[in-house]
């Protein structure tokens, strides 16, 4: 068990959410805007497009590097210390990018870099965190996607137009929260196997359940890409237009929800992670928080004004936070003691990277047919359509209660 190393753990996560959030969701759609002729959202889900393809066969790769590394080594940072420095280059090569083809290399860049990190430090619950403990500390880990959130307002608020500095202090606070463990880590820790009275049991049934979870992330984790991914242009084309918002412009906008939606949510994955601890149970809050988060969707799809807004925002992120929680718990028990851990992973992280691909395709061929924020609605209803889905995926599951 990873025991005192808990906070590095944490904190490490923490800077591998802020490697990606504030990215994707502010400043790499605030430069696609400054620099697009006219149709941002075109340039912007093509390069989401390339990102997603890209991290798609990074992640995979990596996780299978990650198993050999510990294999030999008995730990997992060497792959993480190489991944946070390819992860700062690629910002810096992101604060010069004013183009189209240096925005391209910068997001491919970007997503190798990350994903070296990120493989190895999802490992990590799997390797040495015990089931019964499996929930709460996901909870911790997952809190860091509202801080990166939190992460987001700040920017948002101290940097309202494109600029090349955010991008130098995003990646100041990414090598600040790893560094830490890449340095203290031990040589090596035990690690977790499988229970021997249901080795055999879980082990029949991995294939199926393991598909069912990959389903079902999917699933939630596409709305998540959706409007995530799409924050910065829906405040400006859907919010903005609807009158909501009326004194902010769209940077101040994303920054009043992302805020505002990280304290409401902040708790959210501690307490669902705890809760599917003590009762044993990691299915009922996991086809609860979907369900929530396909109708928080709903609200955002038809929002008539700010406070419906500001309400299914919050929802949306808490029962997301929540979901991600115990869905992590529930993947790391599945895969406990299995000798490709890493690798499965990977393929798991495939429902984190594939929507990078589904929602910009999405939004391609609704752009074609619709105008921006007509397309924007449609793919949030098509969202919370997912998530229903992802809560009949996880009532199949069988080796995990």
């Amino acid at each position: 068990m990873i025991g005192r190393f808990t906070p590095l753990y944490i904190l490490a996560n923490l800077g591998a959410h802020l490697g990606f959030l504030p990215l994707l969701v502010l400043l790499l759609p605030r430069r696609v805007e400054a620099i697009a002729d006219g149709e941002p959202l075109v340039l912007l889900s093509q390069l989401l497009l390339l990102g997603g393809v890209t991290a798609s066969l990074a992640h995979i790769a990596s996780g299978a590097f990650s198993d050999r590394w510990i294999a030999r080594h008995g730990n997992r940072r060497g792959p993480i210390a190489i991944g946070l420095a390819l992860l700062v280059v690629s910002y810096v090569l992101f604060s010069q990018a004013f183009t189209v083809p240096s925005l391209a290399l910068s997001m491919v860049c970007f997503q190798v870099s990350l994903n070296v990190m990120f493989a190895p430090l999802g490992a990590l619950l799997t390797d040495h965190v015990p089931h019964e403990r499996k929930g709460w500390i996901a909870g911790w880990l997952n809190m860091a996607l509202p801080l990166a959130g939190l992460a987001i307002g700040l920017l948002g608020f101290i940097s309202t137009q494109d600029a090349r500095w955010p991008f130098l202090l995003l990646a100041g606070a990414i090598a600040l929260a790893v560094l830490p463990l890449v340095s203290l880590w031990p040589r090596a820790l035990p690690l977790v196997e499988a229970k021997a009275e249901r080795a055999q049991l879980a082990a029949s049934l991995l294939p199926r359940d393991f598909a069912f979870a990959w389903i079902a992330r999917l699933a939630i984790q596409t709305g998540a890409a959706m409007i995530l991914s799409y924050l910065y242009l829906y405040v400006d084309l859907v919010a903005g237009r609807s009158a909501v918002f009326p004194s902010q412009g769209a940077s101040e906008g994303v920054a009043t929800l992302s805020v505002i939606a990280t304290i409401v949510s902040l708790a959210a994955g501690i307490i669902a992670g705890r809760l599917s601890d003590r009762s044993g149970r990691r299915k009922l809050p996991l086809i609860a928080t979907s369900l929530a988060a396909g109708g928080a969707l709903l609200l955002l799809a038809w929002a008539p004004d700010w406070r419906v807004i500001l309400a299914g925002y919050a929802i949306f992120t808490a029962a997301l936070t929540a979901f991600l929680s115990v869905d992590s718990a529930l993947v790391a028990q599945l895969l406990a003691g299995h000798h490709r851990r890493g690798a499965m992973l990977g393929v798991m992280n495939l429902t984190n990277t594939l929507p990078a691909i589904i929602a910009p395709s999405v939004a391609l061929l609704l752009a074609a047919v619709s105008f921006e924020a007509a397309t924007l609605r449609m793919m949030l209803g098509a969202a919370a359509a997912g998530a229903t889905i992802a809560a009949i995926a996880i009532a199949g599951i069988r080796s995990v209660r």
